[in-house]
């Protein structure tokens, strides 16, 4: 994304307004978005602007976090791939998977 023209994605807004649209049914809705540090995409452009993933990841998630909330994107949590709760969520899950036969081995 460049700070000269924002653009807002397609997908972050429309998962905005449908979260909205189920808080105002008076359902429960959590819109969790972040920043995936671990892609290709990620590995291309650290390689582009001379920079560790990490470092592309720490530049880039400052400028969404501060866009999303000049346009009052009504996330329940912005975060990072990185953070060890993340690992931990995505352990149980595949742990779970593995552990009812649902993944091919």
């Amino acid at each position: 994304m460049k700070c000269e023209l924002i653009l807002l994605p397609v997908g972050v807004l429309s998962e905005d307004v449908f979260a909205r649209f189920c808080r105002l049914r008076g359902c429960t809705a959590v819109y969790i978005c972040g920043t995936d540090e671990y892609g290709t995409a990620t590995e291309t452009n650290a390689l582009e602007e001379n920079c560790t993933p990490k470092e592309i990841c720490d530049k880039y998630h400052a400028i969404h976090r501060d866009v999303y909330k000049w346009f009052n994107i009504s996330f329940g949590e912005f975060g990072r791939t990185s953070i060890p709760q993340q690992t931990e969520v995505c352990q149980l899950i595949f742990k779970k998977l593995m552990v009812n036969n649902w993944l091919l081995t």
